[in-house]
């Protein structure tokens, strides 16, 4: 493909430097308060906080373990020791896998941003024995397994653990005595070979392409803000295959060079029988220039899948970067936030693709039919929107009887988070002490986007009742497929509502102005407030899971999955959440420590599908 990449820029303009740029794509992954200023309830329902108050001196111990190297492995299931008084309810089956990274420096070099370590996945399989006999009440037992992916980047540090593997990442590759970019003409040329030729490093998120297929011998998938994939076993977790391609998808016409991390199931009925349908959103490269496309990806129980282009929407200011969008029943929405790529290489060698990124002075929004395939909107606004996470999305009736269109996001007004000089994470700052991470932004806002359709305007809706900030949230919908458990409509007929609740972790908890502050919250958000939280000192939460009660009336009925780790004991384990009430229901010790990582997903057993 380096040849097809060649070929189209010549064509296009002629430019060497274009060129490098579209090889470079490939590597992207990456005071005391009160609880009303923070929309916490004057009552919280829960915490585990040392202190029920928000001017309590956190300790926090060890969070520099957190973003460090963990370069240990467990390769088989190895058995948790579950506590008799530990309560998992029996319909928790499955397997939960969370994907970051494990690996960051060598003697002399550091990756300076954590999207950019070598990827691991940690993963814990939950099953319940036969209870007919006994009157123990807790029946599960919890395996647990911590893994690399075994691509061609790991493998080239495998070869030559004195240097890392790099191409045009995230963020640079330091000199770790002095903290100073590797740069020049030859570092350049070098990275720009090994992004086209070997970048399969998969490190951001979990997805599964087939969730009606049974366990055995079933792929799951690791993914990245790039086309590579990586194939594991569900059951052994062994590394099947790896790519740096995805599979040519019917319509393009250019090459595909960078897709989202965060596919999305299709909502509606599927496509065909036994046939899963997934979205997502790439930018394509041809000889008109970038691409926005919008990408069904139709896959079989036995494995056979399809790609097609669904929408297309030229990008004429320059190349966006995307980590997530939306979807609801009969619409995507595409935000393209004001970011757009920069073509100087040299530049991104130096400071990374996203500190290296140039601004635009609009915020573009595109909505998607996805019966007709048509554009049904195409819009800017003024405002400037920056995120990487979508929440939800709705869709409601207009007071003219047209259809609002509506994609909550966890947002930003200001890009510091992403592209700034302490943007999250800079691992050269933010290892250096407290101090220096709690100049890490205080985390997104809840942002709607509403599009109206019929009036072909879309507006901006900031929360500015909640304070607390957060990031990598989830509900009990996010990946909710062709109509199973989706969120109920409000009782007006073609009506999809947002959840109600919302499940996240954030840092400087409770108003603290220490980033190491850290918890795990529900916010509700048709009271504006948090309704719920976990907090500990010292304990640094991950992304939380929801598996829903299949017997529960309520949206919140149910647990949520996640592990942490425990500065103080420098130990990980494995939680288990009431989704109401954010009482623990089960802490597991895995006898390991595992990093800071981003993605995951539960992957339930067949019979709790």
């Amino acid at each position: 493909h380096i040849v097809i990449i060649t070929i189209i820029m010549t064509l296009h303009t002629g430019s060497c430097q274009l060129f490098a740029l579209i090889v470079a794509l490939s590597t992207i992954g990456f005071d005391q308060h009160n609880w009303a200023a923070h929309g916490l309830s004057s009552q919280p329902k829960a915490t585990a906080s040392k202190s029920q108050t928000s001017n309590h001196e956190a300790k926090n111990v060890n969070f520099v373990d957190w973003i460090s190297d963990a370069p240990n492995e467990i390769r088989t299931w190895k058995s948790l020791e579950v506590d008799s008084e530990q309560k998992i309810p029996s319909y928790v089956q499955g397997t939960l896998i969370r994907n970051g990274c494990g690996i960051w420096t060598t003697k002399d070099e550091m990756f300076s941003h954590i999207f950019d370590g070598l990827a691991k996945i940690h993963s814990y399989r939950i099953t319940h024995h036969d209870q007919s006999d006994s009157d123990d009440e807790n029946s599960a037992s919890v395996e647990y397994q911590a893994r690399f992916l075994e691509g061609m980047w790991y493998k080239s540090y495998m070869e030559n653990t004195k240097s890392l593997p790099f191409g045009v990442g995230t963020g640079p590759v330091l000199d770790k005595h002095t903290d100073k970019p590797k740069t020049g003409p030859l570092r350049i040329a070098q990275a720009l070979w090994n992004t086209v030729t070997k970048f399969d490093n998969t490190p951001v998120n979990i997805w599964d392409y087939q969730p009606d297929r049974s366990e055995a011998n079933k792929p799951i998938t690791a993914m990245t803000d790039a086309p590579p994939r990586t194939q594991v076993d569900l059951s052994s977790m062994d590394t099947l295959s790896s790519s740096t391609l995805n599979k040519f998808a019917k319509g393009a016409k250019g090459y595909e060079m960078l897709c989202t991390t965060h596919p999305l199931y299709s909502q509606a009925e599927p496509s065909a029988p036994n046939v899963v349908d997934t979205y997502n959103v790439a930018v394509e490269l041809g000889l008109d220039g970038p691409v926005i496309n919008l990408i069904q990806e139709s896959t079989h129980l036995d494995g056979r899948s399809e790609r097609k282009v669904v929408a297309s929407a030229p990008s004429e200011d320059g190349i966006p970067y995307f980590h997530s969008f939306g979807i609801s029943k009969n619409y995507a929405v595409i935000v393209v936030q004001p970011l757009r790529i920069d073509a100087d290489i040299s530049k991104m060698v130096e400071l990374g693709f996203l500190r290296g990124m140039e601004h635009v002075d609009r915020t573009r929004v595109l909505v998607v039919d996805l019966n007709s395939g048509d554009l049904v909107l195409d819009q800017s606004v003024d405002e400037k929107v920056y995120f990487y996470h979508g929440i939800s999305q709705a869709e409601l009736l207009s007071d003219d009887d047209g259809t609002i269109v509506s994609l909550r996001l966890c947002a930003y007004k200001e890009p510091d988070q992403l592209t700034g000089e302490h943007q999250f994470m800079r691992l050269e700052q933010a290892s250096k002490g407290l101090e220096w991470r709690s100049k890490i932004h205080k985390g997104g806002k809840f942002c709607d986007i509403n599009c109206d359709l019929k009036s072909q305007t879309v507006s901006v809706q900031w929360n500015e009742d909640i304070q607390q900030g957060f990031e990598l949230p989830v509900t009990r919908y996010s990946r909710s497929y062709h109509g199973q458990d989706i969120c109920p409509d409000t009782g007006s007929p073609g009506e999809q509502p947002h959840p109600r609740f919302v499940y996240s972790f954030g840092a400087y908890a409770l108003g603290s102005p220490d980033y190491d502050n850290w918890g795990l919250f529900k916010f509700d958000l048709e009271e504006n407030k948090v309704a719920a939280y976990f907090q500990q000192d010292s304990v640094y939460v991950s992304e939380p899971a929801f598996v829903p009660d299949p017997d529960g009336a309520e949206e919140d009925d149910g647990v949520l999955l996640t592990h942490a780790y425990f500065g103080e004991e420098q130990e990980t384990k494995f939680l288990v959440f009431d989704a109401k009430t954010m009482n623990i229901l089960a802490t597991v010790p895995t006898g390991n420590r595992s990093p800071l990582e981003f993605h995951g997903a539960w992957i339930p057993s067949q019979s709790q599908s």
